[in-house]
């Protein structure tokens, strides 16, 4: 049973979807077939305790400490063998608010605390949807064993079950076979009772802890402190990818445009459970950036189209590649978008009859576009396939399915590609708020394409329609593309007497302006006759001054996305060095070496 309070999110499709839609009831009753054959479509998750897990304020605790990072850890090793702390839960959140700054060590403390309630614990990275072995502590380590294994989180077994309800797990071993072929790849043989806990940072999955005790018992005692200390992860996180957010632009060449950071040593190139890249998507921490060398790639819609030869033929029968691409076996998904690739046209085509498949992504609003690997293998295989893949995924943006049509929105983020502009244009009125959420952060990764930019004016048009939620969605639409021109449209609105359309217009000036006027028409008409004549860089690089830190936060991260350097400026810096920072930034701005590349924000 569910626990009172926790969130229940709409279940994703279940592969194969069927046209009225019964695999999701049918969700609640199957078992999967055993590996490497793709489960059946599920009709159910295992029997489960799940715990709520309350959202974490991040700002909370924040440390003060000095730019080489915080002090050492008392008791803390990051030796695999280091001795279990004898830490209290007070003790235990001391060292990891301590820790925030170092990756390494931050993951150590939990998995240190965890060996006080289990025989075994381990951290898995959840990257471009999948949880990879992290590191681990206890009995029976196998440490190379566990950076080998991926489980896709859309194979249905209890990691999935934690993904898509976010949810804790604590309870007997889930009896389908898939569970059971995932904790035997890193050498967990039928424990008697398994905790996992799934760490959330803005609304993505970052990560998941796993505990056992093996044959014995779990203490509830100590199980309960672990729960409660998991509680801070979010915060944890949310202060580490902030400390590298602003960081990681000191680590890159001018050319370069990752959002990634550096090698992290010890993980093998065969470890990689797909060819695309590791990354996630601005989060700064994954632990597999840097296998084999292709973590600069960026998005694989961004790779340039194969070449196909005149002897390439579509294979005969797609069902077999499509039964290896859903199924739970990382490298056989591999191989298959490999074959796939061979000829997009017709690939696209199967992969637009079977969207969206098997996923574990939770129909939640979203902030950041995340990568097509996220959603699921077969809008992953799309994203690889080019524009053949944005004409097959075009009328899926307006699919009756609400779930298809917000993954094929997401999915249509990933492909750069005029067809798909128009549907993603219809998709920021859908009704459903998760859904023209989903059409914003589209939209913001299309904006550059003309097809879309020539359909802004038409966009500010809707700041006047006599409909209030379209004015209000195309507010919110027009403040996710950053849009200039229209400044003086969302000013007027903001002293609508419809309330929701007056905030929605006061978010979307803040999201272009970087300023914080609330519902004060006559303040933003004061602030933009002071401001109209200057550019959104330097409107960016005054609010380097806001009092806010998200304000502050927000306005680096796109400067030194420009520049590719963040100047020696912190969000959470002390004031002096802040402020020594932002004239930096203020002579860089009239530099006329930077016009064009600030000129683009």
């Amino acid at each position: 049973p569910q626990a009172p309070g926790s969130r229940a999110p709409t279940p994703p499709p279940v592969w194969p979807p069927s046209p009225a839609q019964q695999a999701r009831e049918a969700a609640k009753t199957a078992t999967p077939t055993p590996p490497p054959v793709p489960p059946a479509p599920p009709r159910g998750e295992p029997s489960f305790i799940i715990f709520s897990n309350p959202a974490s304020n991040p700002g909370a605790n924040r440390p003060r400490t000095t730019p080489e990072g915080p002090a050492p850890v008392a008791g803390a090793s990051s030796a695999p063998g280091a001795p279990v702390p004898d830490w209290t839960l007070p003790q235990a959140r001391s060292a990891l608010r301590e820790a925030t700054r170092d990756r390494d060590r931050l993951v150590d403390v939990a998995l240190r605390f965890g060996r006080r309630t289990f025989d075994y614990v381990a951290a898995f990275a959840v990257v471009r949807g999948a949880a990879g072995g992290w590191d681990a502590r206890g009995e029976g380590l196998d440490a190379s064993a566990l950076s080998q294994v991926s489980i896709p989180l859309d194979a249905s077994s209890v990691f999935r079950t934690v993904a898509v309800t976010r949810g804790s797990y604590a309870g007997p071993l889930p009896p389908d076979a898939l569970t059971r072929h995932y904790l035997e790849l890193f050498g967990r043989q039928a424990p008697r009772t398994v905790f996992l806990y799934p760490v959330e940072v803005k609304g993505r999955l970052v990560a998941i802890l796993y505990g056992d005790c093996g044959q014995k018992p779990m203490s509830q005692r100590r199980l309960s402190d672990y729960i409660l200390f998991c509680q801070d992860l979010p915060a944890a996180f949310q202060e580490l990818i902030l400390f590298r957010k602003q960081r990681v632009s000191e680590l890159r060449a001018p050319e370069e445009d990752i959002s990634i950071d550096v090698d992290v040593p010890g993980f093998p190139a065969a470890s990689l459970p797909a060819p695309a890249p590791a990354v996630v998507a601005g989060l700064g921490w994954s632990p597999f950036f840097g296998r084999g060398g292709v973590g600069n790639l960026g998005r694989a819609a961004a790779m340039p189209p194969r070449v196909l030869s005149p002897e390439e033929r579509p294979p005969p029968d797609f069902t077999p590649l499509l039964r290896r691409l859903t199924g739970p076996d990382a490298a056989q998904r591999s191989s298959a978008m490999a074959e796939l690739a061979r000829s997009p046209e017709a690939s696209a085509r199967v992969l637009a009859q079977h969207f969206p498949g098997p996923t574990a992504w939770s129909r939640l609003p979203v902030v950041e576009l995340p990568e097509a690997d996220e959603l699921g293998p077969i809008p992953a295989a799309l994203s690889r396939l080019g524009r053949p893949a944005a004409v097959a995924l075009a009328p899926l943006l307006d699919s009756n399915d609400a779930d298809a049509r917000y993954l094929a929105l997401l999915t249509a983020g990933n492909l750069p590609y005029a067809e798909l502009v128009d549907g993603v244009l219809r998709g920021l009125f859908d009704m459903e708020p998760d859904i023209s959420s989903a059409a914003r952060v589209a939209a913001a990764a299309l904006k550059h394409l003309p097809r879309l930019d020539a359909s802004l004016r038409d966009l500010r048009q809707e700041l006047t329609s006599r409909d209030a939620l379209r004015r209000s969605l195309a507010a919110r639409a027009l403040g996710t593309l950053h849009d200039r021109d229209a400044i003086e449209g969302l000013i007027n609105l903001t002293g609508s007497d419809d309330a929701m359309c007056a905030q929605a217009a006061a978010e979307a000036l803040r999201e272009v302006t970087r300023a914080t006027l609330g519902l004060q028409p006559r303040q933003w008409t004061s602030w933009w006759a002071e401001n109209r004549s200057r550019r959104r860089a330097d409107w960016l690089v005054a609010a380097l001054r806001h009092r806010e830190l998200d304000v502050r936060l927000a306005s680096i991260e796109e400067l030194s996305r420009a520049l590719h350097d963040t100047l020696g400026f912190y969000a959470d810096a002390p004031d002096a060095e802040r402020e020594a920072a932002v004239r930096r930034w203020e002579a860089a701005a009239v530099d006329p070496a930077n016009a064009r590349r600030l000129g683009m924000l």
